[in-house]
């Protein structure tokens, strides 16, 4: 009972997969593009908030703290 389910299954994926559209080459290229743009955009905008961050908590620490 469980085989049949399952092979019911895989052919249901096969028909549904046929049914997708796929993108061609210069739309993955162009997707993978922009995603790669925005990754690096966003990680650098972390890492200059991150260093921001950083110097200002320990500026603060130093002056709360009394350390030269």
């Amino acid at each position: 009972m469980a085989k049949a389910k399952f092979w019911k299954f895989l052919s249901e994926v096969k028909n549904e997969v046929k049914k997708v559209t796929w993108p061609n080459r210069e739309q993955m290229i162009s997707s993978t593009s922009a995603v790669l743009v925005i990754l690096i955009a966003v990680g650098a905008f972390l890492a200059l908030l991150d260093v921001l961050f950083t110097n200002a908590i320990g500026s603060l620490l130093n002056f709360l703290t009394g350390a030269a």
